[in-house]
């Protein structure tokens, strides 16, 4: 019997996570559709938080990105009226540019069976008489498959969710050569930005990347260029001055959610940011990306028949595990988004986060990150007890600027 043949639409996160898991399997033709040439640089601020790191350890990837990453383990936030504080909770954060990531999982795909077709736009869904997906139309031409798997990010354009959309503009940039470079990231809520942030993120290769975040609809995202450059001049400007900008500034919008809505039916599935799978508080996508597609190939594994496709009760699970896993990361995302704007808070948390008092500070911060502090910590133990003084020597002035 031939192998049920799964189209995977995006190859970005979600889609890599849930290509890779199942040409893993053995059990499916798995082909991967994507409009752009890989390596592609992609809109984000690359962080790839402790859950995020947990996902990569599941799908066997971490150590392929060790060598391209920069580490986060302190964050100087600044508040809407202008004070700021550092914040040090014992944890690690990864920044691997987009471009290494996105790369780098679905040629693992590929290295396990695997086919990407590269420069190929998908239009639309394919539907049988009786409105069953039976592939995609692409521009080169319609290709049938039995289950298709939509990855195509934000916004989708083969989306259920009939929902309003929530959407948050974005636009960023990359700079070399800045005093910025180090273990520390900045978040700054400004007030123009209407609830949410501007970042600077430190990537490897003395690279930063510095970006905002806005709704659609807030006064200032009309002129989001502008905002964008008074931003830089206020906050970044002195580091910026001697510094060379690489390439040019992007924009791209996210789709955010409180909730999971309709993600599965018999032949299709949808992952990432095609699910509207982003936390409401802090953007933050590339986590539930990749835990979505994990999740969604584990069920295509266990409950696919080709003929039947995914039963009711199949497509009502996929849908409750994203919920179980990730609508209270969500929830907790958004409240230690909206408590970090608030002076007293941001004091309260720099000054308990490691006493008694502040465990449900460490249970927030757990639920919206993953928490590796025993491997932080067990690494910073190794580390010192290391013959070699220079190893030594950088964990202390790493300390010392906390």
């Amino acid at each position: 019997m031939r192998k049920p043949r799964v189209i995977v639409v995006g190859a970005g996160p979600a889609g890599g996570a849930c290509s890779l898991s199942l040409a893993r399997t053995g059990a499916f033709e798995v082909l991967v559709l994507d409009k752009s040439q890989y390596p592609r640089v992609k809109v984000c601020g690359s962080g790839l938080s402790p859950h995020a790191l947990d996902v990569l350890v599941k799908l066997g990837l971490r150590e392929r990105f060790a060598p391209q990453h920069g580490v986060i383990d302190t964050m100087l936030v600044r508040g809407p009226e202008g004070g700021e504080q550092s914040l040090h909770a014992g944890i690690e954060a990864w920044v691997v540019p987009r471009v290494e990531l996105d790369h780098g999982i679905v040629r693992a795909a590929v290295e396990h069976g695997a086919e990407l077709r590269e420069g190929t736009k998908v239009l639309e869904l394919l539907r049988d008489p009786a409105g069953q997906v039976r592939g995609v139309k692409a521009e080169s031409g319609d290709i049938e498959a039995d289950l298709v798997i939509c990855a195509d990010g934000s916004p989708s354009r083969f989306s259920r969710d009939e929902l309003p959309k929530t959407t948050i503009r974005t636009i960023m940039g990359w700079w070399r050569g800045t005093p910025y470079n180090g273990r520390t990231a900045h978040m700054v809520w400004d007030r123009r930005l209407s609830g949410y942030y501007a970042w600077m993120f430190p990537e490897p290769g003395e690279v930063v990347n510095i970006g905002l975040t806005i709704p659609e609809n807030a006064p200032e995202a009309g002129r989001l260029k502008a905002l964008f450059q008074e931003l830089l001049d206020e906050h970044w400007g002195d580091g910026l001055r001697d510094a060379e900008q690489v390439g040019k500034w992007m924009g791209h919008p996210a789709v955010i959610t409180n909730r999971v809505g309709p993600v599965a039916e018999a032949h299709a599935m949808w992952v990432g940011e095609a699910a509207r799978l982003v936390s409401p508080g802090t953007v933050e996508g590339i986590g539930f990306a990749l835990e979505s597609g994990c999740i969604a190939a584990d069920v295509v594994s266990r409950h696919f028949q080709s003929e039947r496709g995914l039963s009711m009760l199949a497509t009502a699970s996929y849908r409750a595990r994203l919920a179980a896993s990730m609508l209270p990361k969500f929830w907790a995302g958004e409240a230690l988004a909206r408590g970090v704007q608030v002076p007293q808070v941001r004091r309260m948390a720099d000054r308990l986060v490691h006493s008694p008092i502040g465990a449900w500070l460490d249970r927030t911060i757990s639920t919206v990150l993953g928490d590796n502090r025993r491997e932080v910590a067990a690494r910073q133990a190794a580390d010192a007890e290391r013959p070699n003084s220079d190893a030594r020597g950088a964990v202390g002035s790493r300390a010392s600027s906390h």
